[in-house]
């Protein structure tokens, strides 16, 4: 009986310790807290990350399929479909390792904890849009060129189907295989390409990716029409978004006149001699002209600063511009490239000299040339007219002569002491009041002229030699008549040297010397004019 009752009590103490051990583990174990569930829509390269404080062991996974190649889960090391961790606080990311195409692309979160899974994310990477549109280059004020922004490039405006794209030789092409041209630019989200064109009309490319392209249009000199207007056609295709039909128009060559190879500054300068300072400097300016009929040519200047500028067809006497132009008569052919020179003559004078060339169509030029031109109110100045100013190619300038200054040089023959060449100085306040030519040589040096003194010691001296630089207008022997001072290069009756360079005697000709007395003067005056000395030589016989 006894041992009947331990076996009974033994039995409930296991029980009691069994019911209390398993009421501590209950206990123990609390129940899994999800974060809150995220929502996002992303873009490519984006990361989103989800943070939350985990009360036990979990798992957050994303369903391979549905990840694909767009998202991937990191904990900061490794890239997978699926992490996992600890309880305690924690950081998982998704991130886009796609780009968008045109389907939406959605991914579900998944965290897992215990015997409990839940949704702790959705994020979706949404679609493209579809689209194509399509911009034409801007025009100028003056429909030369294309308008460009401050970085250079050109400006655009959005166009819709259905638009025309008109075609122009800009200025700033000066000559291509397809001068007439316009630019388009392709924005667009999918591929696309040219369709449906005329033939005359060029693309370049004619097809492009998503983003944005910029296409040549074009077309060849030889395309054009001298008479009508070309009108074409194209379409731009793109997956999935409706077709763009869109116009082309050339103009007609009728009255197109383009002079190709003048200098972006649309200047030439020529030397006094008229020879044009580019190209090596050997001549007149060489270019090429395009038209579709004979070209006239106008040189519009002043002739002088008290008189209006006025308009001359070059190759007149009035015309100081010179224009070859290689034209033969073309008619039916098409645009004809010929080449063109153009020229300036000698520059008589020390004043520079511009002038306007302009090349105009023959069926636009006006029936006399003074209507190329209008005159100010007080009839003292004129301008161009607007109609007419399109056809400005160029302006000419021309230097002024550059005389040399006149002066006068030692040669052979002056050694310093049996024959001696001096120079005064040419400022009036350094001249030395005491020099015994100082009255007859310090009007000359105050008028701002020259003076010299040559002087021979020894009839070793006899010949010596002098040259002159510069332009002199005459030369005076003084005293007039003098007979002893002796030039052989010298003509007393035209009073002009034959050559730069003389020599001089002071006992008279050679063949018959005079007799000279020591300290007779002489002087050359070099003028002018009657009564302006510019320039003196005195010569002073000292043996």
């Amino acid at each position: 009986m006894r041992k009947h009752f331990l076996t009974i009590l033994i039995a409930g103490l296991a029980g009691v310790v069994f019911s209390a051990t398993s009421c501590d583990q209950a206990e123990s174990t609390p129940d899994p807290v999800f974060p809150d569930l995220v929502e996002k829509t992303v873009a490519a390269g984006e990361t989103v990350e989800l943070s939350f404080n985990a009360n036990q062991a979990w798992t957050v996974s994303i369903p391979a399929a549905e990840a694909g190649a767009y998202f991937r889960l990191t904990d900061g090391s490794t890239q997978s479909f699926a992490v996992k961790g600890e309880a305690g606080d924690h950081t998982v990311s998704v991130v886009v390792i796609g780009k968008p195409d045109f389907e939406n692309h959605g991914l579900t979160v998944s965290m897992t904890m215990g015997d409990r899974t839940e949704v702790i994310a959705k994020i979706t990477l949404p679609a493209n849009e579809r689209y194509l549109s399509i911009s034409r280059a801007v025009f100028n004020a003056d429909k030369t060129d294309f308008a460009t922004g401050e970085d250079g490039s050109y400006e655009y405006e959005q166009i819709a189907a259905d638009s025309e794209i008109e075609l122009i030789w800009p200025a700033s092409i000066s000559l291509a295989d397809n001068p007439y041209r316009n630019y388009m630019l392709v924005d667009s989200s999918v591929e696309w390409a040219v369709s449906e064109k005329t033939d005359w009309i060029s693309f370049s490319p004619a097809s492009g990716s998503a983003g944005q392209t910029v296409v040549e249009i074009s077309c060849n000199l030889s395309d054009l029409s001298l008479e009508d207007d070309l009108i074409g056609e194209f379409t731009v295709l793109g997956e999935g978004v409706d077709p763009t039909e869109l116009s082309v128009k050339a103009a007609s060559a009728y009255g197109l006149s383009k002079f190709v190879g003048i200098p972006e500054d649309k200047v030439l300068a020529f030397d006094a001699d008229g020879i044009y300072q580019g190209q090596g400097g050997m001549g007149p300016f060489y270019g090429n002209a395009v038209s579709g009929e004979e070209i006239v040519y106008y040189c519009y200047y002043s002739k002088n600063e008290y008189a209006p500028a006025m308009p001359y067809k070059t190759g007149t006497s009035n015309s100081i511009i010179s224009v070859e132009d290689e034209w033969t008569d073309g008619a039916g052919t098409g645009l004809i490239s010929r080449n063109v020179s153009i020229s300036m003559p000698l520059n008589d004078s020390e004043k520079p000299r511009t002038a306007t060339l302009l090349a105009i169509p023959s069926s636009a030029a006006p029936d006399a040339d003074m209507l190329l031109i209008d005159f100010s109110e007080d009839g003292m100045s004129t301008v161009i007219k607007p109609e007419y100013q399109q056809y400005i190619i160029a302006t000419c300038e021309q230097e002024g002569k550059q005389s040399e200054e006149l002066g006068c040089v030692a040669g052979e023959g002056f050694d310093g002491v049996t024959a001696v060449f001096e120079e005064f100085p040419t400022s009036f306040e350094e001249l030395d009041p005491a020099d015994p030519d100082y009255e007859e040589i310090a009007p000359i040096i105050e008028m701002g002229g020259k003076a010299y003194r040559v002087t021979y010691n020894s009839s070793d001296a006899e010949g010596a030699e002098l040259s002159i630089t510069g332009e002199y207008g005459m030369a005076t022997v003084n005293p007039y008549g003098t007979t002893w001072l002796y030039i052989p290069e010298y003509d007393p009756e035209t009073y002009t040297f034959d050559s730069e360079t003389f020599s001089v005697y002071m006992t008279g000709n050679p063949d018959s010397p005079e007799t000279v007395s020591k300290g007779s003067k002489a002087s050359l005056r070099f003028s002018s004019s009657m009564s302006d000395t510019s320039m003196m030589i005195l010569f002073v016989k000292n043996y």
